[in-house]
């Protein structure tokens, strides 16, 4: 890897099939100097910012741009109808901005605020939604995973592709996303940790996680011979997951060997918990075995309420409980508005799900 796997805007070299990623991303950084809605967009911050008590010569840039990226004065639903996929993408900027000081929760709480409003107004619940209840630990590596979740069809296109080095590319982002899986679960859901009330909905995220990668990936006999299993994933990570690209070839007919990798090591200043970022539902009422798989997984937790429930709604695996948001091999990503659940964003009715909230706290 020639950079950090949490900097998502140079993933153009290392990650080219998810090219929808990097430009997205890329994208939220783009100055508002040429938007038409400019002076607009000045005026609000000034009133967010000063309504914060923060610094305008700080914030008012993050704070136009974070607007903007939500399509808050745009009359087309093209811009600020918002799928599952672009706010994760969002959330992880967002998530980047507040670990490298740039922007602070204060400012977030209040522009998710006049945001909720807004698109209250435009009856719009196809939108980012902001939970400062629910807090999450490294919100940056949680979204990275959701990411990945919302990729795994062009995931499983890349492991399958002819070319050798595309083939390898995705292995890596596949190898990268499930150090962080194993760095964050070793740290907060192993040995007993996992019933502990504070890391509750960060090992349910985890668990959605581990339960959508199994299903929709690891599953298919294609793949079991390249990836690892997160079943027995420290080995695995040694045996499959080799920097070399003739290791892909060698493991592919049982001939690799272990090799050592370097585990991945978080870059988010870690202070505690954060609100999270995501969208609103409930489970689906159709039975099937990912629904008590589900179920049971909700029950080992002590006190899970239906506030968490919402965490594994909008993934691979949550799909397989409702059938609205199933479709033909194509992760839908708008199909969640009939599903709303009445949470609440500062009395405020969240009215559809995305699949992050913006509120974790340093852990």
């Amino acid at each position: 890897m020639s950079k950090n796997i949490t900097d998502i805007e140079y993933w153009k070299d290392d990650y080219p099939f998810l090219n929808e990623v990097w430009t997205t991303y890329n994208g939220f950084n783009k100055d508002v100097v040429d938007d038409e809605d400019k002076s607009k967009y000045s005026v609000l911050c000034k009133q967010i910012i000063e309504g914060s008590k923060m610094d305008l010569s700080i914030h008012t840039q993050i704070c136009m741009k974070l607007m903007r990226n939500l399509g808050y004065f745009s009359l087309d639903p093209e811009y600020y109808q918002l799928s599952r996929e672009r706010c994760n993408i969002l959330y992880n900027w967002i998530y980047n901005l507040i670990n490298k000081k740039k922007i602070t929760d204060k400012v977030i709480d209040k522009c998710f605020e006049m945001y909720d409003f807004e698109m209250k107004s435009k009856r719009n619940d196809k939108k980012c939604y902001h939970y400062r209840d629910i807090k999450l630990y490294e919100p940056i590596n949680i979204t990275l995973l959701d990411i990945f979740n919302d990729k795994m069809p062009i995931i499983k296109t890349t492991l399958k592709d002819v070319n050798i080095p595309n083939r390898v590319r995705g292995r890596n982002y596949v190898c990268e996303c499930l150090k962080i899986y194993k760095l964050m679960n070793d740290k907060y859901c192993s040995k007993g940790k996992e019933k502990t009330a504070d890391n509750l909905s960060t090992c349910i995220k985890l668990g959605n996680f581990k339960d959508s990668y199994k299903l929709y990936l690891y599953d298919e006999s294609d793949f079991r011979t390249i990836i690892p299993s997160l079943d027995n994933l420290d080995e695995d990570l040694l045996v499959k997951c080799s920097d070399k690209e003739e290791k892909l070839q060698l493991v592919s007919i049982g001939l690799g060997t272990p090799e050592g990798y370097q585990e991945h090591s978080s870059t988010e200043d870690v202070e505690g918990a954060k609100p999270y970022l995501g969208m609103d539902t409930t489970l689906g009422n159709e039975d099937s075995p990912m629904r008590k798989t589900i179920t049971t997984t909700i029950g080992t937790f002590a006190g899970a309420s239906s506030l968490l429930a919402l965490l594994y709604k909008f993934t691979p695996a949550g799909r397989l409980v409702n059938p609205k948001l199933r479709t033909t091999g194509i992760i839908n990503n708008n199909l969640y508005s009939d599903d709303a659940n009445g949470m609440l964003f500062n009395g405020n009715e969240h009215d559809g799900f995305n699949s992050y909230n913006i509120g974790y706290e340093a852990a």
